[in-house]
């Protein structure tokens, strides 16, 4: 895996993605840097600068190799092995954490969603899900069971610090954390927050 600045980390996975689309489709086998940039918006320079952190062959007149440019976007990312999966659960199951059930979004990725969780027993009885559910009662015994390795946290923000400690007591290695509270945690825990206003703000001030 390679040392990535942040906001370059986060386009090369984006970028990823839309690699894998394009190969699904079949529609070409290189890609330019000038379509990369019609495709996401970015500018050309700031995506051949990415690239570069890529440490790969210069792009030919006809562009990048998609199959390449994506190989070296996964090694770069330390996800090379799409065979490899991770198992992941979602942690609150109200409206939020409810819509987030839909499996296809972990789709093509080295992620699976193998569990829920929630307070309410009787939400998660009248739940259909193609995955088992759960009481936050079983969090403990459940995820090292189960060998799952990221939450997806979506609860209350009044539980959700005493939430984040009992997922990492339990073994979870990284949190997305859909609630507005700022997790303290240590810091061999990944934790990535996915505030609405949060993001608003930040395109705001760019």
């Amino acid at each position: 895996m390679i040392n990535l600045p942040p906001r370059t980390k986060e386009r090369l996975i984006i970028l990823e993605r839309l690699l894998e689309r394009l190969i699904e489709q079949q529609e070409d086998k290189n890609i330019t840097s000038k379509k990369l940039s019609a495709l996401t918006g970015w500018s050309e320079d700031t995506i051949r600068r990415d690239i570069l952190h890529l440490n790969m062959k210069a792009g030919s007149k006809s562009g990048y190799s998609i199959v390449e440019l994506k190989s070296a976007i996964d090694t770069a990312l330390g996800i090379g092995n799409s065979r490899q999966k991770h198992n992941c659960c979602i942690v609150g199951l109200d409206k939020l954490g409810s819509a987030l059930l839909e499996n296809s979004i972990f789709e093509n990725s080295p992620f699976t969603l193998v569990a829920g969780f929630d307070t309410n027993v009787n939400r998660i009885e009248m739940m259909k899900s193609s995955f088992p559910l759960f009481a936050t009662l079983d969090l403990e015994i459940k995820i090292p069971a189960m060998k799952i390795e990221y939450a997806v946290l979506a609860v209350s923000d009044d539980r959700a610090q005493q939430i984040a400690d009992r997922l990492v007591s339990a073994g979870i290695k990284g949190i997305v954390n859909y609630t507005n509270v700022i997790l303290h945690l240590s810091k061999n825990i990944r934790v990535r927050n996915v505030n609405t206003v949060l993001m608003l703000k930040e395109m705001y001030a760019e």
